[in-house]
């Protein structure tokens, strides 16, 4: 009970922290994505239960704080935590580099996926140069965020009191 407390909260500061974070004009305007690390931690992690309340969660936060429509996030989430899920026993979770590779191809997918659904629906202007630099960014943001993610989720679980039989289970 108390991990999902925290899981419940920290998708809540994760989403706030995402809106209050500067967008990085060197990365084509993007933002760290939070939220898609917070999916795959997860995914790779946890079992179905948490990993489908995280997903849905996270994607609804996600485009509902973004302007246009609900779907890029709600299409991207739920294919990033299936396919971690799939082969999280095939590679070491808390590994630099597997996490370094998880969180640049879930920054890729995240934003080819809105720009995909925002170019087709017309809801924005989707220009060759800036989606490249967007899917750039992406792909770098990602990279950096899911290790600093992971660690910190790590840390504040381990934090949590081991009791059993009182109060919180």
């Amino acid at each position: 009970m108390k991990r999902r407390l925290l899981m419940i909260l920290l998708l809540a500061l994760a989403a706030l922290l995402q809106q209050v974070l500067p967008a990085w004009p060197l990365f084509g305007g993007m933002k760290p994505p939070i939220l898609a690390a917070m999916v795959l931690y997860y995914a790779l992690r946890r079992d179905n239960r948490e990993r489908w309340i995280v997903v849905f969660v996270a994607a609804v936060l996600q485009d509902g704080l973004n302007l246009g429509s609900f779907g890029p996030a709600l299409l991207a989430f739920p294919a990033i935590g299936i396919v971690a899920n799939k082969v999280r026993n095939e590679v070491f979770a808390d590994g630099l580099v597997s996490q370094l590779v998880f969180g640049a191809a879930a920054g890729l997918f995240t934003t080819f996926s809105a720009l995909l659904i925002y170019g087709i629906t017309g809801q924005r202007p989707v220009q060759f140069g800036e989606s490249l630099m967007r899917l750039g960014g992406s792909f770098w943001l990602g990279m950096a965020t899911l290790p600093l993610v992971s660690l910190s989720i790590n840390k504040l679980e381990a934090a949590l009191p081991k009791r059993k039989g009182y109060g919180w289970q």
